[in-house]
């Protein structure tokens, strides 16, 4: 069986001083130019303002923060899941649907209380001579409408 698997040998001398140099530049091109572009920001910005300078050091401190804080707010679900805040009691979906319903019930009474007359109101209308009973009652309709004989509801319904 013939398989095309691609294996790196690294034998003798020019074998080792190969992988240090793709190492060195794997850590210059990932570590040095961000800690040095670090360095020279922070620098520009100590002379703006009152604030100390870094050195080469301090700027590979600070690359390796900025790169750690990018790394762990970009992998949501490795590592923010345990700082995050779990409630101690879950919901069940009856109880969720009674609190749904509950509050149904409350901005529907809401409604009700905004629309009724209040007393003053009353007295108002009251006072200024409108006669309350000529308004529609629809109970009282349907009532005169079924106790009408059979050959008036036909005209009705024409």
């Amino acid at each position: 069986m013939k398989q095309r698997a691609r294996i790196i040998q690294i034998t003798g001398i020019r074998g080792i001083l190969l992988v240090i140099f793709i190492a060195s530049c794997l850590a210059a091109g990932f570590v040095g130019f961000p800690a040095l572009v670090a360095v020279y920001g922070w620098n520009y910005l100590a002379s703006q303002f009152a604030i100390p300078s870094i050195n080469f050091l301090q700027g590979m401190l600070l690359w390796a923060l900025i790169a750690g804080s990018i790394y762990l707010l970009n992998d949501k679900n490795k590592y923010l899941t345990s700082i995050k805040v779990k409630s101690p009691y879950q919901m069940t979906d009856d109880e969720f649907k009674k609190i749904i319903d509950s509050a149904r019930l409350q901005s529907g009474a809401r409604i009700i209380r905004s629309t009724q007359l209040t007393e003053e109101e009353l007295k108002k209308m009251l006072t200024s001579g409108q006669n309350i009973s000529n308004s529609t009652n629809p109970i009282q309709s349907n009532k005169n409408i079924e106790a009408q004989k059979p050959e008036e509801l036909e005209h009705v319904d024409k």
